[in-house]
């Protein structure tokens, strides 16, 4: 008998993964195929998830007022926390990374005194850190989950000194910062966007580089943007990073208001597809009917676009079946300034140092 006619039927399929209450084991059945993997990105899967496993996917969406930070999470299904109770964030406390296993890097600042932490916002679990030394500005911050049992993390920071990008890491195994990479780059260039995909950390330069860093072997390493693009680059503009399905994708508005998506072949390699499979994302002239002044932040999934809009932001559907879910902002939030991607179950975890 055929492996093909072996194989449990779609819908069988569907309902079991739509059901499962890891999420863990939800991105290791993203590996045994890749219709399992097209099945789980696909623009109908997560919500059901969220709804049937009770696990948490969306943004949060961060701004600064008076001197204080406020912060609100945005999914889906119109609402700003699904259905998951998330404890609202102290307003002396600023979001500085998220991830897609449940918890943020965030600092605490009182005047000139500052305090690093991570958090659990779905069960409410906060950890105080060691401080990095910070002689320079940092640059941008990364988390990443390396392991469940026992609960593993590290936290990125970057930041410039001269003509080198630097990097120091936090690992919640040895409890400690350390320095681990340096890059030279050009004195001019600088640092413009970053995303996390697949623990990989990477960041958008003014010239058109992309600076990878890889946690397996702590390595940094540049590559360029598509060949296309860096050759004719005043004509693509508003460049960022974004993860897609789980490896890094390019996105830029071209011409006549075409907002593309041009990804990397897979989550293991840097080298970018081949023009032809560039993928046409959003009509922003069409958009703009429905939505005022949108701007891509990000993908929800492989289906849904995540957007900024006028005192609100936009999950829209995107394809043959165009949809939009919108979450009205708060008054306080209404320029979000920064957003992050994340993503929780409900269990809990050990924040403190490894044993």
């Amino acid at each position: 008998m055929g492996s093909q006619e072996s194989s449990p039927p779609y819908d069988v399929v569907f309902e079991i993964l739509t059901r499962l209450k890891s999420l863990e084991t939800l991105d290791t059945c993203k590996l045994v195929c890749k219709g399992w993997e097209e099945m789980i990105y696909e623009s109908s899967f997560m919500p059901l998830y969220c709804y049937r496993s009770r696990m948490l996917s969306g943004f949060f969406i961060q701004d600064m007022v008076d001197n204080k930070f406020f912060s609100m999470f945005a999914a889906i299904d119109g609402s700003t926390s699904s259905n998951v109770f998330i404890a609202r964030l102290p307003d002396d406390m600023k979001i500085l990374a998220s991830c897609n296993h449940g918890i943020l890097c965030c600092v605490r600042r009182s005047g000139k005194n500052y305090r690093y932490y991570v958090c659990k916002p779905t069960t409410q679990q906060w950890q105080s850190l060691p401080n990095p030394k910070l002689r320079y500005e940092t640059v941008s911050v990364a988390v990443m989950v390396l392991g469940s049992d026992p609960f593993r993390y590290k936290i990125v920071r970057s930041f410039k000194e001269y003509y080198t990008y630097r990097c120091e890491i936090f690992d919640s195994k040895t409890w400690r910062w350390r320095e681990v990479e340096r890059i030279t780059v050009r004195y001019t260039e600088i640092i413009i966007d970053s995303v996390t995909a697949n623990n990989v950390v990477y960041w958008l330069t003014s010239e058109d580089n992309v600076i990878a860093f890889h946690e397996a072997d702590e390595l940094l390493y540049k590559f360029s943007l598509p060949e296309k693009v860096v050759q004719k680059s005043d004509l693509y503009k508003c460049k960022r990073l974004v993860e897609y399905k789980g490896r890094l994708g390019l996105t830029f508005l071209i011409e006549e208001g075409k907002m593309t998506l041009w990804p990397t072949r897979d989550s293991r390699t840097t080298e970018w597809m081949r023009e032809e499979k560039e993928v046409m994302v959003i009509d922003t002239e069409n958009l703009e009917k429905h939505v005022q002044y949108p701007s891509l932040v990000g993908f929800y999934n492989a289906g849904i676009a995540f957007l900024k809009g006028f005192h609100e932001v936009v999950f829209y559907r995107f394809g043959d079946h165009e949809s939009l879910s919108r979450v009205e902002l708060d008054h306080r939030l209404r320029d979000a300034r920064e957003v992050f991607q994340f993503r929780s179950d409900l269990e809990p975890v050990r924040l403190g140092r490894v044993s």
